[in-house]
């Protein structure tokens, strides 16, 4: 079956009937199914070849996406029910289409809505909760319909008013776009993509018909590859769609191949066309997708891709002057970000300079297991040479590489990365560098270059999603140093400051910001410390003088840090109230003392949190409230009719409740004893 949107309706009948009813614009009923027949090109109705299709409410899925249905749980599910028809005596089915990042990401605790409907909302109501092959199998179509087929028969979309020009042409649709721009970027973004898809595809049938049986067969068959990489669904794979006799060597280049045809498929990703401009996160993010493909097809044959690519690209412009066309932000958005195994290396051997020596990391896909290392330190300039055994997770062809890395007063990192060859081993690489290092820099880097090559990675080079944290840890004895004369600076001049403020006068930026960034760092190291001993850091309540300084005398805490550690702490004191919750199901004295005090220490916490000022994330800890508020109550109901014993429930569970947010009104009237002896 097929979920489309009301707009793409044309027109129905009954089946089996002859007059049809125009349900264009948006006019079809959406609570039931219909069937649309294929027809050939001459237009004949093929009555064994169907699909059914599912039109979902174009007005509620609106309300949900852009309205505020999602504020409250209670007025999303009774929207549902005012789309019922109650005269229409069939079933009907009530269904909306939407994003799903709608929930919790446009809409703020939308998911909770979502969440609150699912788990009672809708059922409470007296409806079902169904999906759509279920409701199908039991209401088959009893309508015919016909899909709109677009202007000049191309086809229609959920989010283009053109049919499918927003995929391809300045058809006027877009997000986010500022006054003046315009998406003619889009055509020569497609006709680049479409070229590059045609010669990969003649690639994958030339080199694949030597790996597979029928290799588009194959292609649709890599899905169970992409979903469970195993070396036994490799073999499955392998046995069902490659050709007799494959050795391994076959099947890495026929990974290769499957790769790079997947990523032809991803470079069409919607969103790409979506948005405003060719220099979008999204368009980017699918000209990477392509760059791999053509990474993969370069090396399959030898061919330069690539640069016809870029030339064809360059005739899309961006909207932003600044990002030029096609191929400037091809160069400086893509190529930068491209993972190359080379790079990799680099990646991994500044990253572990910081650690304690570990031989293996995982960077995304692909595991770096060091085989040989050698680092020397002489003069304030540090050499490290070593050689790397890099292997795919995707496609598991392990490759060595060598490496030298040397560090000096000239630059922060520079680092040599070869792939290994017989020619060259890294007792050779560690002889030919110790005989120049220490001595003359120039010589180690002419060493360096001659045996490992002239592409030479930076800091720069290493990736984004640990750059900050590498350049932090690089940066932290100089950090410690600008910290400590900062906090000198505070406590020198706190008498000042002190006397400043009292004759009302401003204090001086430079002493402001002295004591800012010192009462910061106390602040996070206490709370660090609040999470190794609670009670002891408690008692010395450090954190509420921090508190009281910054508030008195209007200084601005960074607060980032602490409130992510809080929010850890947190969920940690909750886990082990539902785990001691759990442990003790039935009244004791000692389990009911502790779960009284395993709740009143996370009251604690929150009260202190919101003494101190601190917004934290409580999410995690709402849905373990939750759980043990509705197992609560299921055992009350089970003692009620006789099936079960009340379980004992801490007289502050419903105070820590409410201040996790919960409306507790309803559940404090179940609790109540006269309540449940009138209920038995």
């Amino acid at each position: 079956y097929l979920i489309l949107s009301p707009f793409q309706a044309l027109r129905i009948r009954p089946l089996g009937g002859k007059k049809w009813t125009d349900v264009s614009q948006g006019r079809i009923d959406p609570t039931q199914p219909y069937r649309c027949f294929v027809r050939d090109a001459s237009g004949k109705k093929h009555l064994d070849q169907f699909i059914d299709i599912f039109f979902y409410d174009g007005m509620i899925s609106k309300e949900v996406a852009f309205g505020s249905l999602l504020k409250d749980g209670n007025v999303f599910c009774d929207r549902f029910i005012q789309a019922y028809q109650a005269s229409n005596r069939r079933p009907q089915l009530l269904h909306i289409a939407t994003d799903g990042e709608t929930y919790g990401h446009h809409k703020k605790f939308g998911e909770m809505a979502l969440a609150y409907a699912l788990k009672g909302g809708i059922s409470s109501r007296g409806f079902e909760i169904i999906n759509y092959g279920a409701f199908l199998k039991r209401f088959p179509p009893t309508y015919e319909a016909e899909i709109d087929e677009g202007p000049k028969g191309e086809g229609t979309s959920w989010s283009c008013s053109h049919g499918v020009g927003r995929w391809r042409e300045d058809c006027g649709c877009s997000t986010g776009g500022r006054p003046g721009w315009n998406q003619k970027w889009r055509k020569p973004l497609r006709e680049t993509l479409d070229l590059l898809r045609d010669e990969l595809s003649i690639i994958f049938e030339r080199e694949g018909g030597e790996i597979f049986k029928d290799v588009w067969e194959a292609r649709n068959g890599y899905i169970e590859v992409i979903l469970d990489r195993s070396s036994m669904s490799l073999n499955r794979f392998f046995g069902r769609y490659g050709v007799e006799g494959l050795n391994q060597e076959g099947r890495i280049k026929g990974l290769k191949l499957l790769e790079m045809e997947r990523h032809a498929l991803l470079m069409y990703t919607s969103c790409g066309w979506f948005f405003a401009d060719l220099a979008g996160l999204e368009t980017v993010q699918i000209l990477l997708y392509a760059a791999r493909a053509i990474q993969l097809a370069e090396e399959l044959t030898g061919q330069e891709i690539e640069k016809n690519f870029i030339q064809n690209l360059s005739q899309a412009k961006s909207n932003l002057p600044e990002m030029g066309d096609g191929s400037q932000v091809y160069q400086r958005l893509v190529k930068s970000r491209s993972v190359t195994l080379d790079r990799l290396v680099n990646h991994f051997v500044i990253s572990t300079l910081f650690d304690d020596g570990g031989k293996e990391k995982k960077i995304f896909a692909f595991q770096m297991e060091r085989m040989n290392y050698e680092r020397m330190e002489k003069n304030n300039s540090l050499l490290a040479l070593g050689q790397v055994k890099v292997t795919s997770e995707i496609i598991p062809e392990p490759k060595e590489f060598l490496f030298g890395l040397i560090s000096s007063a000239k630059g922060i990192f520079r680092t040599w990365v070869s792939e290994h060859k017989d020619v060259l081993d890294f007792n050779l690489l560690k002889a030919k560098c110790l005989e120049s290092f220490g001595k003359n820099e120039e010589k180690v880097m002419g060493v360096l270059t001659s045996l490992l090559g002239n592409r030479i990675f930076t800091i720069r080079d290493i990736f984004k999603e640990e750059k900050q944290a590498i350049f932090q840890k690089l940066i932290k004895e100089q950090l410690n140093e600008h910290r400590r004369i900062y906090a000198e600076l505070f406590d020198r001049t706190k008498e000042t400051v002190e006397a400043l403020v009292r004759e009302g006068l401003e204090i001086p930026y430079e002493m402001r910001v002295a004591a800012e960034v010192t009462l910061s760092d106390r602040l996070l190291y206490e709370v660090e410390n609040l999470e190794k001993d609670f009670k002891t850091t408690m008692e010395r309540a450090e954190i509420d003088k921090i508190i009281d300084e910054a508030r008195e005398y209007g200084f601005q805490l960074r607060r980032e840090e602490p409130a992510m550690i809080l929010s850890g702490l947190l969920k940690e004191r909750m886990e082990i109230l539902q785990e001691t919750m759990g442990r003790y199901r039935s009244t004791s004295p000692e389990g009911d003392k502790l779960k009284t005090e395993k709740v009143e220490e996370v009251i604690r916490l929150l009260d202190l949190v919101e003494q101190w000022g601190f917004k934290l994330r409580k999410e995690e800890a709402q849905g373990m409230m939750d759980e043990m508020l509705k197992e609560y109550v299921l055992g009350l109901e089970r003692s009620w009719w006789g099936e079960g014993i009340e379980r004992p429930f801490p007289t502050n569970l419903i105070l820590l409740a409410e201040k996790l947010d919960f409306n507790m009104e309803r559940f404090s009237k179940m609790v109540n004893p006269t309540i449940s002896k009138t209920r038995s």
